[in-house]
């Protein structure tokens, strides 16, 4: 366990060590994970960071004004919080259907220029010249399209670990329940193991969807 002051006086290590194990809650209830360590300011001894036990077994440290973190009695509440994989399937999004478009532009052009030789109204060789050069940007389209896929399918890899990690604890968390041995502390914390894998199965699920729409236009 990690657990880091800088000088600080006894009194206010022993005010803020209490919060070791306590649950991390967002505005609306939902545990995160526990405290695993605080760290203080040297200069007002103020706390500056938190260092968070994830419900996947991870830590991770978050910036107390960053997060809006409220330390009441018994548990820490972080005010703001943003979902790690929101930002990123967000951004995703918004490239895939930059690509799709992208891509059904130059198909939509080749069509067009194809009838347009049919009918008549182009010369062959610009035709030629003209097709060559919407198959190249083509070519690098369906390369970042191909790019895109693989950068997916590592975070649904990511996803998967952090999925597997949840689950082992939860499982050991319901056999200390089957027996009558799960504490107070442990109770949030399998209530925000229950949280977590369900956010992690739904972004699990938005990124498929996402490879999806790729695959449509890339192969």
């Amino acid at each position: 366990m990690i657990f880091k002051f800088f000088n600080s006086p006894k009194s206010v290590e022993k005010r803020f060590k209490r919060y070791v194990g306590k649950p991390v809650t967002l505005g609306d209830g939902r545990v995160i994970g526990t405290v695993d360590g605080i760290k203080l300011s040297k200069n007002d001894l103020k706390p500056i960071s938190i260092i968070v036990r994830m419900g996947d077994g991870s830590t991770k440290e978050f910036n107390v004004n960053e997060v809006g973190a409220v330390f009441m009695a018994d548990k820490v509440v972080f005010q703001r919080f943003n979902d790690e994989y929101a930002s990123i399937v967000s951004t995703l999004r918004n490239e895939v259907a930059s690509i799709k478009e992208r891509l059904r532009d130059i198909v939509d052009k080749l069509n067009r220029l194809s009838d347009l030789l049919l009918q008549g109204g182009i010369k062959e060789d610009l035709y030629r010249d003209i097709r060559e050069r919407l198959e190249r940007e083509r070519v690098k389209w369906i390369r970042q399209c191909n790019d895109k896929v693989g950068s997916i399918n590592d975070l649904i890899a990511e996803l998967d670990r952090k999925i597997g990690d949840a689950e082992k604890r939860k499982g050991e968390l319901m056999i200390k329940q089957v027996v009558g041995d799960l504490g107070d502390d442990e109770k949030r914390e399998l209530s925000g193991i229950e949280e977590l894998l369900n956010q992690l199965r739904k972004t699990r699920s938005e990124l498929l969807s996402l490879r999806m729409e790729l695959e449509k236009d890339c192969y």
